[in-house]
């Protein structure tokens, strides 16, 4: 059998069997199911594209790329940052105006669809830049479907049901590495087909949200009296401060400039299309163990570090070795320890509020950690025109690993200076 059908044939059947399992194992509800199969389609349009983006804008058009260059190829990766950034408080206040969490779902479902479609009409800066920002959309929604997958549960469950829901978008990231082979496999690659397979999920999954039941519609949380009381401690600036800077060095050396990196240096498109993958499911590991051995063991603060450590070592490994298998490898070590310091960051943000406080306090550090997405792409577009024009791309690369490397590091020292403290904070 010809390998590209069978890792595809592969990957649907393992989904199939892991989404059984977990109906089975958690005994999760016709609702709880529905909206975890509808997270995995709907990650799934975001995906598919995602990690290529940059590569499709910037490599030569004899290899299927757009050749609009590397600073271009920036901006359009920098725009999912951009719009990321912008959406992630606002859509908890959409939310709380409106009470239709399905309606939200299923907009922006319809402008991923839409910026698909534009892309393959008519590929160009435009579209693909459009195309970019429709996934930081996308992107700030999934904060949204932990709300309304949590309250589907009962309240002491809320832990298990961001576990349970952090499988989601790794099924996606599973499900759609065979398909991003197979438009990549070829020296010449086939960009336009994947943007046709992400239009095609939406439909799908516009289809699939009709299944949903409008979710139950809480009491206002998005007030001022909840904003000041958030906005007032010193733990939420310092924590959004560490949000910016790490996902600035996560979005930074992983996800498209990763890819593009990858593809200059002659990875095979095969680990290529499954290196996101890698990062995936060692994240997910990391984010289990956070919260159930290494917090308990040495504490949000240290698992914080330790995490932040091992994205360092990634960053070096990054400086020091141009080995395509290596780095392929390495890639996991990246996964693990952003799952540690991100899981921790979550916690320690969420953990000093009351309830009440809480869809506030990670709407703020939400907001922040976007930024920092923003900047991790954007920081390509301005090393490109800060250094020499006669330097090859592979040497700006490296001189932005540099950069990244330093701010990881200072992150980290600040970090363990400036910790913050777990006293309660409330309303009261």
């Amino acid at each position: 059998m010809d390998l590209k059908l069978a890792l595809t044939l592969l990957t649907i059947i393992v989904t199939i069997l892991l989404t059984l399992f977990l109906k089975k194992k958690y005994q999760l509800n016709r609702e709880q199911m529905t909206l975890f199969l509808l997270l995995v389609l709907f990650w799934s349009i975001v995906n598919i594209i995602r990690a290529y983006r940059k590569s499709y804008a910037m490599q030569p058009l004899a290899m299927g790329g757009l050749e609009l260059g590397a600073i271009a190829a920036a901006n359009i990766a920098a725009a999912y940052g951009l719009v990321s950034m912008m959406m992630r408080f606002p859509t908890f206040f959409i939310s709380d105006a409106l009470k239709s969490r399905k309606l939200m779902f299923g907009a922006v479902t319809a402008i991923l669809g839409l910026t698909s479609l534009w892309v393959i009409l008519s590929p160009s800066y435009t579209s693909l830049y459009a195309s970019s920002m429709a996934m930081g959309l996308g992107a700030s929604m999934l904060a949204l479907f932990n709300v309304t997958f949590s309250e589907s549960f009962a309240e002491k469950q809320a832990m298990m049901s961001v576990s349970i829901l952090s499988v989601a978008p790794l099924m996606a990231e599973f499900l759609m590495s065979p398909f991003q082979y197979l438009t990549t496999a070829e020296e010449v690659k086939n960009y336009p087909r994947m943007w046709l397979i992400s239009l095609v999920l939406s439909g799908v999954t516009l289809i699939f949200l009709t299944q949903l039941k409008e979710p139950k519609k809480p009491g206002r949380t998005m007030t001022r009296q909840a904003f000041v009381a958030v906005a007032s401690q010193r733990s939420i600036w310092v924590l959004s401060a560490v949000g910016v800077l790490v996902s600035f060095a996560r979005f930074g050396l992983t996800g498209s400039n990763f890819v593009t990196y990858a593809q200059s240096i002659g990875m095979s498109p095969l680990m290529v299309a499954y290196v996101e993958l890698i990062y995936s499911l060692f994240q997910l590991a990391a984010g289990v163990l956070a919260g159930l051995w290494f917090a308990r063991k040495i504490g949000a603060k240290n698992t914080l570090l330790l995490g932040l450590g091992l994205s360092i070592t990634f960053n070096i490994i990054l400086l020091v070795s141009r080995h395509p298998t290596g780095l392929f490898l390495a890639n996991g070590l990246s996964g693990f320890g952003y799952g540690l310091t991100y899981n921790s960051l979550i916690g320690l943000a969420l953990q000093p509020f009351e309830r009440k406080l809480r869809e506030m306090s990670m709407g703020f550090f939400q907001t922040f950690f976007g930024l920092g997405i923003f900047f991790g792409d954007k920081v390509y577009a301005w090393m490109r025109t800060l250094l020499p024009d006669s330097w090859a791309q592979f040497r700006v690369d490296q001189a932005t690993f540099w950069v990244v490397l330093i701010i990881s590091f200072l992150t980290a020292v600040g970090f363990w200076i400036l910790a913050p403290d777990d006293r309660p904070v409330t309303t009261e």
